[in-house]
C-alpha cells in the first residue's frame, strides 16, 4: 500500500470514528435523560413509602392510644 492509498484509507477510518463517536454521544445523552427520568421516578415510590409508613405508624400508635382508654376506664 503507497502513502496515498493509505491517506486515503485513514481518512475513511478516522470519518467513521468521527460518526461512531457522535452516535455515541447522542446516545449517552438519550440515556442520560432516561436515567434522569428513572430516578424521579424511584424518588416519587420512596416518598409514597415513607408516606404510607408514616401513616401506618400513626394509625398503629392511635389504636394503642384508644386501648389502653377504654381499658383504663374498666
Amino acid at each position: 500500500m503507497n502513502h496515498e492509498e493509505e491517506i486515503i484509507y485513514l481518512r475513511e477510518e478516522v470519518a467513521t470514528l468521527k460518526a461512531n463517536v457522535e452516535n455515541l454521544v447522542g446516545w449517552q445523552h438519550t440515556q442520560n435523560g432516561t436515567i434522569k427520568n428513572v430516578d424521579d421516578k424511584v424518588t416519587g415510590i420512596y416518598k409514597i413509602m415513607i408516606g404510607t409508613a408514616g401513616t401506618a405508624a400513626l394509625s398503629f400508635l392511635g389504636t394503642i392510644i384508644t386501648l389502653l382508654v377504654v381499658l383504663s376506664g374498666k
